[in-house]
């Protein structure tokens, strides 16, 4: 049953990045490589701060990624009984879906931003 879950949790994962990766990589393709894409909007609207393309991009992408491959690997090597996984399996499937939802809404928003700025063509 531990395996089962370590491998079904991979799977949502996998499935989250292969999501966060392909719109990206439309995105990518979309937005010209010296644009600076909003990462944070204020209360007004209008964004606080910005990362060049390729930057924000690779955050958005990396820091799932990177933190995925660690929860994988903690829940191969500290998993020892079945509440312990079931708990890891839940933990991992909610941060795969939280963060792809997360990534997904702030692109779509970003591309907003940079259409009303005229950056990219809708």
């Amino acid at each position: 049953m531990l395996t089962v879950l370590h491998y079904l949790a991979d799977g949502l994962w996998i499935l989250a990045m292969a999501l966060i990766a392909s719109t990206s990589r439309g995105a990518l393709k979309r937005v010209p490589a010296d644009a600076k894409m909003p990462m944070q909007w204020g209360k007004d609207g209008k964004p606080t701060w910005r990362l060049a393309r390729n930057v924000a991009l690779g955050v958005m992408f990396g820091v799932p990624l990177v933190l995925g491959l660690a929860l994988s690997a903690l829940s191969r090597m500290a998993v020892y009984d079945a509440q312990s996984a079931v708990i890891l399996f839940l933990m991992r499937t909610l941060l795969a879906g939280l963060f792809a939802v997360v990534c997904l809404t702030w692109l779509r928003g970003s591309l907003r931003t940079l259409e009303d700025e005229g950056v990219v063509t809708p």
